[in-house]
C-alpha cells in the first residue's frame, strides 16, 4: 500500500462512490476501481460490500478508513512542522559554551533569542574550550562558543566579539598601593588560575610567555566564581574576563591592576563541524548572537 491508494480508498470512503470519487480526483472510474481492488488482493480482504448500487464499508474497510484518517493527519503534522523548522518558526539547537562566556552572557542571549522564536529549543551546557571542541567534533552539540585558538582542522569558526581578560587582586594586596606594575612583578606572584584546557588559562600561559615572563601558579581551579572568591581572600591573583568582574569591581572586591607593557587579549568565536549542514534556524542564531554588541 501507498500514499496513493490509501487516499484513492479515502476519497471513495468520503463520496460514497467509485465514480464520485473519480470526478473529485481527475481519475477514471477504472483506475478507481483497479486500485481498490490491488489493496484488497494485496491483504486479502474485502474494503467494500457492492450492496445494488450502493458500496457499503466492511470491518477490514473500517479499520482502514480510520487508521487512513490518522496517517493522513500526522502526515499533515509532519509537513508543517518541517515547513516550520524550514522558516525558522520551530526547531532545535543544542548548544554549548566556554565558562565565560556560557555564564555570564549566553542565557541572556538565549532569552532574547527565544522571545522572537517562540517554539524553538535551545539546551545548553557549559564546559571548558577543550572539552566544547571535542563535543563539536563528536556531534554532541551543533553550535560552541569559545575563546582562545581552535586546534583543529574540522572545526569552522566565526568571530563574536573581543574580550579582555584583567588582572586583579585583593583589595589588601600590596599591589593596590601601586597605580601600575612592571612585568618583573608578575614573576613574583602566585596565580589562581583556570584548568588545563581552558581558553582563559591558554591565553594567559600564551601572553604571558611571548613576553618571556616566568610565573607561578599556586592554584588551579575549574570555577570562575571560586577563583574570584579565593583572589578576594588574598590567596593569590588571578587573570579573568571583564565579562566576570563588573559587580566586584564596582563593589571594590576585587582591584583591577595595570600592566606596563601587556594586555591579556582573546576573541569569542562561534564554532561548528566544518561538515555541518547549517539550516536556517542555524544561521539566524548565529546571526542573532553577532549582531548584538
Amino acid at each position: 500500500m501507498n500514499f496513493r491508494e490509501l487516499n484513492i480508498f479515502l476519497s471513495v470512503c468520503e463520496y460514497g462512490s467509485m465514480s464520485e470519487a473519480a470526478k473529485h480526483l481527475y481519475m477514471t472510474q477504472p483506475a478507481i476501481s483497479q486500485a481498490i481492488s490491488e489493496l484488497e488482493e494485496e491483504y486479502n480482504v474485502k474494503l467494500f460490500d457492492r450492496i445494488g448500487k450502493k458500496l457499503v464499508l466492511t470491518h477490514a474497510g473500517e479499520i482502514l478508513r480510520d487508521y487512513g484518517k490518522k496517517i493522513n493527519l500526522l502526515l499533515f503534522e509532519t509537513k508543517n512542522t518541517l515547513q516550520d523548522i524550514s522558516d525558522s518558526r520551530a526547531g532545535k539547537l543544542k548548544l554549548g559554551a566556554s565558562r565565560t562566556y556560557g555564564t555570564y552572557l549566553l542565557p541572556k542571549m538565549i532569552g532574547n533569542f527565544l522571545k522572537l522564536y517562540t517554539n524553538v529549543e535551545l539546551p545548553f551546557c557549559i564546559n571548558n574550550t577543550a572539552e566544547i571542541v571535542n563535543m563539536i567534533l563528536n556531534s554532541e552539540i551543533d553550535l560552541g562558543i569559545v575563546e582562545g585558538p581552535i586546534h583543529s582542522d574540522s572545526i569552522e569558526s566565526r568571530h563574536l566579539l573581543d574580550d579582555e581578560l584583567y588582572l586583579i587582586c585583593s583589595k589588601k594586596h600590596h599591589w593596590t598601593k601601586k597605580k601600575i606594575i612592571q612585568m618583573d612583578d608578575l614573576s613574583k606572584a602566585d596565580f589562581i588560575i583556570r584548568e588545563a584546557g581552558s581558553g582563559t588559562r591558554e591565553v594567559f600561559e600564551n601572553t604571558m610567555k611571548s613576553n618571556n615572563i616566568e610565573y607561578n601558579i599556586k592554584l588551579e581551579l575549574n570555577s570562575i566564581e571560586a577563583i574570584k572568591k579565593a583572589v578576594e581572600a588574598n590567596l593569590g591573583v588571578s587573570v579573568i574576563s571583564k565579562l566576570a568582574l563588573s559587580e566586584e569591581l564596582k563593589s571594590s572586591k576585587l582591584i583591577k591592576i595595570e600592566i606596563e607593557g601587556i594586555k591579556f587579549t582573546r576573541k569569542f568565536n562561534i564554532i561548528y563541524h566544518k561538515d555541518k549542514y547549517l539550516s536556517e534556524l542555524h544561521k539566524k542564531f548565529i546571526d542573532f548572537l553577532c549582531s548584538v554588541k
